[in-house]
């Protein structure tokens, strides 16, 4: 049952990454918006890192690896998108429930990590054939 929960997790974050990178992920407009210095590079690695992301964690391919990479990326767009005390008022809760959000998701990201992907992934079909 805990591995089914697992497979479960993975794939519930990977449908937050797929979410965002479906509809566009981070633009280059918005980027430059932001104030990103290569805006033109960083968002085709951004929805690169997200891709990733997602497929990564629906076949549980270097899992923890990824998980990694997830808490580094989630960490900049957080710091760079979701400064809530810097926005204007109409934009405050927006930002707020977005800064939060994404701390839930840097836990989430943490879990994976320390717990591996779990008996349904492709990490532990390799371990196994490694060991057997």
């Amino acid at each position: 049952m805990n591995d089914v929960l697992l497979l479960i997790g993975r794939v519930l974050i990977a449908l937050l990454f797929l979410m965002t990178v479906w509809v566009g992920g981070p633009s280059v407009a918005y980027l430059t918006g932001l104030g990103f210095l290569a805006p033109v590079l960083a968002s085709p690695i951004a929805h690169a890192i997200e891709w990733i992301i997602v497929i990564s964690f629906v076949l549980g391919i270097a899992t923890r690896y990824v998980a990694v990479l997830g808490v580094v990326y989630v960490i900049i767009a957080t710091a760079a998108a979701h400064r809530y005390w810097q926005v204007p008022p109409q934009q405050f809760v927006m930002q707020y429930t977005n800064f939060s959000k994404n701390l839930a998701v840097l836990g989430a990201l943490l879990y994976i990590y320390v717990t591996g992907a779990g008996s349904y992934s492709i990490d532990d079909k390799w371990l196994n054939k490694r060991l057997g």
